[in-house]
């Protein structure tokens, strides 16, 4: 399952409004990668972050994504939990209980 702001199949068609709507998608990928990149936070913390925004946003995709990358970058469960921790006491019980449901599948 990807983020939705992963990358997507754009409409391949050139020209018109399908080659409008796939340089607007490019633009908005890049900026997410470079909005992403470390920078003065470094790779961990916006990941903890992305989980955190993810988790607030109620995006499963996004989430599970996020999740994901953050193991394979050594985050533990614990890290992982906190940074969703984070996003409940922002979003209250409504997203805990999507927390909840997206940490069982």
């Amino acid at each position: 399952m990807n983020c939705c702001g992963g990358e997507r199949d754009a409409d391949p068609r050139p020209g018109g409004e399908a080659d409008q709507v796939r340089q607007t998608q490019q633009k908005y990928h890049e900026f997410l990668k470079s909005a992403g990149a470390p920078g003065a936070l470094d790779a961990r913390t916006k990941k903890a972050i992305a989980i955190a925004l993810s988790v607030l946003a109620r995006c499963e995709p996004c989430v599970k994504s996020h999740v994901k990358k953050a193991r394979e970058m050594g985050f533990s469960q614990a890290e992982i939990d906190e940074a969703a921790w984070l996003a409940i006491s922002f979003g209250g019980s409504p997203t805990m209980m999507f927390y909840n449901e997206t940490k069982k599948e």
